[in-house]
């Protein structure tokens, strides 16, 4: 659930309390909101405070008031109430990163990774309960990391030129702001990928000269499976040839297999252009899944960590239950990892995407690894799913990967409509899957699973499979 959610859900008696902003009080956090932060009492009115877990104690500055709701930050260092009594699982970490709290990245680096995972599990479980009306469901624990750090194949890095030194700087933005943190690292990305953003800002200077003011956004893609790393300039404006000659060289650097550009005018919102140039090297890079051989072109959709993605996968095959020849309904599929994953074990899979490029990553990929019970096709899930089944199409298995605002009423009607055996819902939003439960559950299903799946360690987010069954 948003933030906004969680703060529309408050009650209505903390309406209009005479909270100030830069007043200070001493507060205890009584639980996390679904964003990471603690939520306290100040004055009656639910205040959110990053950085505060539960059961801790602090003294915060109110920098926010609202009718609703207020926020704040810590004005003081953090520590036990020995009055609020044992709170489990919420056990303090000492952040690895340095701008922790400044930058907007991670919201969890100071809970125990443990805490992390019990939290995650909380966030769905409430939003079933809450937005769903379904709280005997079965929510299992989730499934984290081993080493949950230095995890991430993709970073999107901003770049800020400075005219006193003539040097190009690299960070992050801070939280809800188009603030750049300053920092030569993150924990999340590897050290190879540190590395060429470090080697990739030091010398654009010297191949464009001050020209490197249009340059807003470095993007680098490394292969978990192999190493290798595409690098892509985010421009402003288009590159002349010298300076296209130029940026060239960025090949020669350690782990770079190919370099790009894209031209996007507006430094902020879309890093990507309407197309993406290769100007040397290899324009795809390649992950092995359980014997599944993908090409991730520089712009495709891939889940950002390659071994959550192959423990997610994993689950789906294992909730699918798939048997030769089975017709598989792939919706929103993306590039189709996971059609083309269930494909492997001869499902008849059927995948529908919206993107064209997509589709012509998935159609590439199921050439690459000879798989012909694959068809991808360009098109909304909202028409073809409904279409296709108002002509009488049968599906034994149907998997959705919505974006986060799940699916429209008219999907959620076509599938139950369907009448298939089994759906499988893979979701990055536990509020708008708990929402499409309630009307598949109307529609005749029975949850069998639910799976959160930490995607993103040490961040707010969590990923969640659901299984369901038709209930006879």
């Amino acid at each position: 659930m948003s933030l906004q959610q969680d703060e529309e859900n408050q009650p209505k008696e903390n309406v209009a309390r005479p909270l100030k902003v830069g007043d200070v009080y001493p507060a205890t956090a009584l639980r996390l909101n679904d964003d990471g932060e603690g939520v306290v009492l100040l004055d009656g009115l639910v205040t959110f405070v990053p950085g505060l877990l539960p059961g801790e104690l602090a003294d915060v500055q109110v920098i926010s008031v609202t009718r609703r709701f207020a926020r704040a930050t810590l004005a003081s260092s953090v520590r036990a109430n020995v009055d609020a009594g044992p709170q489990e699982g919420t056990v303090r970490a000492v952040p690895e990163c340095s701008v922790f709290g400044l930058c907007g990245g991670c919201q969890l680096q100071h809970m125990d990774y443990r805490a992390q995972l019990t939290h995650k599990r909380n966030v769905v479980q409430a939003a079933l309960r809450r937005v769903g009306n379904l709280p005997e469901l079965p929510v299992a624990d989730t499934l984290g990391m081993e080493r949950p750090w230095r995890y991430r194949n993709q970073v999107q890095v901003p770049l800020h030129y400075k005219e006193q030194t003539a040097t190009l700087k690299s960070g992050f933005f801070a939280a809800h702001s188009h603030r750049m943190v300053e920092t030569p690292s993150c924990f999340l990305e590897s050290a190879a990928m540190e590395a060429t953003v470090a080697a990739v800002t030091r010398q654009l200077p010297d191949m464009l000269g001050g020209e490197v003011r249009g340059v807003h956004h470095l993007i680098v893609r490394e292969s978990y499976t192999t190493g290798r790393q595409l690098v892509i300039l985010c421009l402003r404006n288009p590159l002349t040839r010298p300076q296209q000659q130029a940026v060239r060289t960025l090949a020669l650097l350690p782990s770079v297999a190919g370099v790009a550009f894209t031209v996007q005018p507006q430094p902020h919102g879309p890093m990507w252009g309407k197309s993406v140039e290769v100007l040397s090297g290899e324009s795809f890079l390649t992950e092995v899944m359980d014997g599944l051989e993908l090409l991730i072109s520089a712009r495709s959709f891939f889940q950002t960590n390659t071994q959550q993605a192959r423990s997610l996968y994993r689950y789906v095959r294992q909730q699918a239950q798939i048997l030769p020849g089975q017709r598989v309904f792939d919706a929103y599929c993306g590039t189709g990892s996971i059609g083309l994953y269930l494909a492997l074990q001869g499902a008849q899979v059927l995948g529908v995407e919206s993107n064209p490029a997509a589709v012509a990553d998935a159609q590439r990929n199921a050439a690459h690894n000879g798989l012909q019970n694959t068809e991808f096709v360009a098109g909304s899930v909202e028409r073809e799913l409904p279409r296709r089944v108002a002509h009488g199409e049968k599906f034994d298995l149907i998997v959705l990967d919505p974006p986060r605002e799940g699916c429209h009423r008219e999907v959620l009607a076509a599938l139950v409509a369907a009448r298939s055996e089994r759906i499988i819902y893979v979701s990055c939003n536990p509020a708008t899957l708990a929402r499409d439960l309630v009307e598949l559950v109307r529609g005749g299903y029975l949850v069998e699973a639910v799976q959160p799946v930490d995607m993103f360690p040490q961040t707010a987010h969590v990923e969640c499979v659901v299984s369901l069954i038709r209930n006879l």
